[in-house]
């Protein structure tokens, strides 16, 4: 049996490196499959998004269901603990509306254009390409500025964006992430508000994969995956509970057999007594 301690550790962290690690092959190829089975399907079904760690809301208004659920999901030790890090760079002080840049990247983007011209505002659907550049407003502060590359009435058109441009937070559980901004004309040499754009840019998946949610965004993954995000959230339960068994079995051993039986010791029989 090797170390069991050790087993144990390894497998709460992955399901079966604890008996892979006693040479149990069997079980070990067993146990990783079915649990880590269940898992991925799981995962698969929510998009990614049913393992979520309880939020600060639920922890401050003891909301005991949204705990167990995790806990239960909890039996699949690396998945727990990448759960916990990212719940705790989601409640990162730091992890807050961007208003400002120290270096220009660009991302694709869809959303809405707003624009202004002599008959009033018109607002079309957009998709293209967004690049941020650091920007500087009055006195000095810095802010994010750029343009946006897309299509209006199928012609090609380049969007000046103003400097109030806001990024949504970097870490959400919704893979996509808020863009809001102003739109700039430019004649002679003066720049004018003419409008404004609203819509997302990818999330890195560093930085929405189990992320807590809030009321609003878990409303909305239940609405766009109905009874399969409550099926993933069953299957996660199921094999992290699974996983606790696994976990018993490889500091216990198998649960059959007493080892060796000792030999009974042959008791002499009693002389015949004489008639």
């Amino acid at each position: 049996m090797k170390r069991p301690w050790l087993a144990g550790i390894l497998a709460f962290l992955i399901p079966g490196a604890g008996h892979l690690y006693q040479g149990r092959l069997f079980k070990a190829g067993a146990f990783f499959v079915s649990i880590m089975g269940l898992y991925l399907v799981g995962l698969i079904l929510s998009g990614g998004q049913a393992i979520q760690p309880p939020s600060a809301e639920d922890m401050q208004q003891g909301r005991y269901v949204s705990m167990l659920k995790f806990g239960a999901q909890g039996g699949v030790g690396v998945q727990f603990f990448v759960s916990l890090l990212q719940r705790q760079r989601y409640l990162s002080p730091e992890n807050i509306q961007v208003s400002s840049l120290t270096r220009p990247f660009d991302a694709p983007f869809k959303g809405v254009a707003s624009l202004h011209d002599d008959s009033g505002i018109h607002s079309s659907p957009i998709r293209g390409t967004i690049y941020f550049e650091p920007g500087e407003a009055h006195f000095g502060k810095p802010t994010i500025t750029g343009r946006v590359e897309t299509e209006i009435k199928g012609k090609p058109t380049t969007l000046k964006l103003g400097n109030d441009t806001i990024l949504g937070p970097p870490i959400e559980a919704d893979k996509e992430r808020e863009v809001v901004g102003s739109v700039l004309s430019v004649v002679d040499g003066r720049k004018s508000d003419f409008g404004h754009v609203a819509g997302t840019i990818p999330r890195s998946f560093v930085n929405w994969y189990s992320v807590p949610t809030d009321p609003v965004l878990d409303q909305d993954l239940n609405d766009k995956l109905g009874k399969f995000y409550e099926l993933a959230m069953v299957f996660t339960w199921v094999a992290g509970l699974l996983n606790v068994l696994a976990i018993w079995d490889a500091v216990e051993g198998p649960a059959y057999g007493f080892g060796k039986k000792e030999p009974e010791s042959e008791t002499p029989s009693e002389p015949a007594k004489a008639a």
